[in-house]
């Protein structure tokens, strides 16, 4: 007599190389609290919903265990896994800039592929803020090195030009700024002149402000800040534009201030600008990250033998 069998399904086939990648950019444009630009298109604007739990990793430049350190820490994974949290990348997850390192792009590869996991591992909870160093632009230097040339070529070694082609529609599909409950978060800082939420969502209509998201700097030495920097006038200028409280903690990355003796990686009120953080993730901190409760800030390091929390309200 013949038996009836019940055949298991068949394993979901994981993504890898180009289709991995499309599947990315897909996630990207659909995540929750993206607005449409004026095109109908993605827009660079994210207005994170209330009630999730924010895990803000700053500039990581290609430290792949920072990265897991803080998915792993305490309930990080458990709560992105149930909706709870979600897990926003300031930007430059790319490229060792530790001196002598910068040339080796292993570890470049090695943490894109790591983020790509993330986004398909939890759909709808993670974001990733485009930084400088997201990108192939030759015009990207650092001690005579063209990062993003570097960058390139190791892909094109590794996966060939459909893969490298797809990296870069990746980088021109992130978002540049993030409003969430208390707090925003861009990578660099503020744009001369302020922004209004139009701006944002259609930031590619305004390469320069887009530009100054990318690359403006703290003018660390309270004299008339140049064109690349910035001071605490543009952040409550912005603020102000926005709709939002004087209070709200603008959180960026791009400018650690490791002069100062930090060991960290998290610079609160930066230079007396109150709830203006700089957050770092990479080599040489402490893999810091920041959440909140409510809109009660809280610093956490995952890299230390005794991690370290502390409350800003």
């Amino acid at each position: 007599m013949k038996q009836n069998v019940t055949k298991e399904p068949a394993p979901a086939v994981a993504l890898e190389g180009v289709a991995l990648v499309r599947r990315v950019i897909d996630l990207m444009n659909q995540s929750p609290g993206r607005l449409p630009d004026s095109e109908g298109n993605p827009g660079g604007l994210v207005v994170l919903p209330d009630g999730v739990r924010p895990i803000i990793i700053g500039d990581l430049h290609a430290n792949r265990e920072h990265l897991q350190l803080i998915v792993n820490f305490e309930n990080n994974r458990q709560d992105l896994e149930s909706g709870r949290a979600v897990c926003i990348l300031v930007g430059d997850a790319l490229h060792d800039d530790r001196t002598g390192h910068m040339k080796e792009m292993d570890s470049s590869v090695g943490i894109l592929d790591d983020v790509f996991q993330l986004f398909v591992k939890y759909p709808k909870n993670v974001y990733y803020i485009r930084g400088n160093h997201d990108s192939f632009d030759e015009r990207l230097r650092k001690s005579g090195i063209s990062p993003g040339v570097e960058f390139k070529n190791a892909l094109l070694r590794a996966y060939g030009p459909d893969y490298v082609k797809a990296v870069g529609e990746f980088f021109e599909a992130m978002v540049y700024f993030i409003i969430g409950n208390g707090y925003v978060i861009t990578h660099a800082g503020p744009p001369h002149g302020g922004i209004v939420r139009d701006e944002l969502i259609n930031i590619k209509k305004y390469p320069e402000k887009l530009h100054q998201l990318l690359w403006n700097r703290v003018n660390e030495f309270h004299g008339t800040p140049s064109l690349k920097e910035y001071s605490e006038k543009e952040i409550r200028l912005v603020l102000n534009l926005l709709g939002l409280p004087e209070d709200t903690h603008f959180i960026v990355g791009h400018n650690p201030i490791w002069s100062d003796g930090n060991k960290v990686g998290f610079w609160k009120d930066v230079i007396g600008i109150k709830n203006h953080h700089i957050l770092q993730s990479g080599y040489g901190s402490q893999a810091p990250f920041i959440t909140f409760d409510g809109k009660t800030m809280i610093v956490k390091t995952a890299a230390v033998e005794k991690p370290e929390e502390k409350y800003y309200v």
